[in-house]
């Protein structure tokens, strides 16, 4: 039985020996249910060994429960008449009422973030992994020649590893404490969507897509609403730093800082997020002085411009499909043969780009 309900049975007006089963959910706290903002967050779900963040397999999990008291209940009262069951799914009946004024007005929150690392096709997880979905592949040693050929035409050597250094910090988790974030920045067309298409597929389920005008703006109160599922990666193909009102929001983000979110109906709650962001740009970040908090923090990358042939690209992209979980283990490599490399990394061509004064300085 989950451990937040019972099911119980009364006896019916219309005559004895009829019983209707329904849920009667329990106030305290729960290893099986999740609830964040007052309202539902998640369930653990035996069959998959994963937490779920769907309602509706809450409700089909209860209405299993229910069946099974059903059976049970039936070998110990043989005299029962008949016996129905309140399904959760069966709106008529008021269940999901009881539902929600549970999860919405008698439950405090009780929650643990779900997916703070990666998990991969071939990971067995538990209960205390606080997983809600694996990656469709394994990491594994393999062929990345595709993979090769494409990225070392896009990106020269030092660039490439800043990128595969990101991606294999998000892998290794240490993404959560790294208080950096990529910025590729270049010309239309030179690569830099084509490096966000792959890490989209690497990561999977585990990002998000966030609005960079919107963390740069003062007056935009819902800005982190696209970090509500707390994404291990966020990223954004075409962002826009080049006018930023306030950075106070985005150096907090990138520093993992506790920060309160508000959505849209919903009550606000605190979040410390694991977010690394990577975003593409055709405009310069602005960075207007050396206090701002952006420069220690902002990692630039620009596309060496030169592109290959429209079917070649098709070909390689097309394989890279096949190759991820042998690019996921080769950027893991890249980041932990050394971790540290970017401590101290300067972005001097982004400063250059839009810092003016910088320019007269060292010209």
């Amino acid at each position: 039985m989950l451990d937040f309900m019972k099911a119980a049975d009364r006896e019916t007006r219309p005559g004895k020996g009829t019983y209707e089963i329904y849920p009667k959910f329990m106030v305290q706290p729960s290893s099986d249910l999740m609830i964040r903002g007052s309202d539902f967050y998640a369930i653990w779900d035996e069959d998959s060994q994963l937490w779920s963040t769907k309602e509706s397999r809450a409700f089909e999990l209860i209405d299993r429960e229910l069946e099974a008291y059903k059976k049970e209940f039936v070998k110990e009262h043989p005299d029962a008449k008949s016996v129905k069951i309140l399904y959760m799914w069966d709106a008529e009946n008021k269940m999901v009422d009881r539902w929600l004024r549970y999860v919405q007005k008698q439950c405090r929150d009780n929650y643990v973030s779900l997916d703070e690392k990666l998990i991969f096709s071939n990971t067995v997880t538990k209960k205390s992994d606080y997983a809600s979905k694996k990656l469709p592949y394994p990491l594994v040693e393999g062929d990345i020649s595709a993979y090769d050929e494409l990225v070392s035409k896009l990106y020269a050597p030092s660039e490439r590893h800043k990128l595969e250094w990101a991606i294999g910090s998000i892998i290794e988790g240490d993404s959560k404490t790294i208080e950096k974030f990529i910025v590729m920045y270049g010309a239309p067309k030179t690569g830099k969507s084509t490096m966000i298409n792959i890490m989209l597929q690497l990561f999977d389920g585990y990002y998000s897509v966030f609005d960079s005008k919107a963390l740069g703006s003062a007056s935009n109160a819902f800005a982190l609403e696209a970090f509500k599922s707390n994404p291990l990666v966020a990223i954004q193909h075409d962002g826009d730093l080049s006018r930023i009102e306030d950075n106070t929001r985005l150096n907090s983000l990138v520093s993992h800082e506790m920060m309160v979110v508000n959505e849209k109906f919903k009550s606000a709650y605190s979040v410390k997020f694991n977010s690394f962001l990577i975003m593409g740009t055709n405009k310069p970040v602005k960075i207007t002085d050396s206090r701002s908090g952006i420069i220690r923090r902002l990692i630039d990358v620009s596309p060496t411009g030169e592109r290959v042939k429209r079917d070649r690209y098709y070909e390689l992209m097309e394989r890279i499909k096949f190759e991820l979980g042998a690019i996921a283990f080769h950027c893991w490599n890249v980041y932990l043969s050394d971790p540290k490399i970017y401590d101290d990394y300067i972005p001097t061509a982004m400063i250059g780009a839009s810092n003016d004064f910088y320019n007269f300085v060292l010209y």
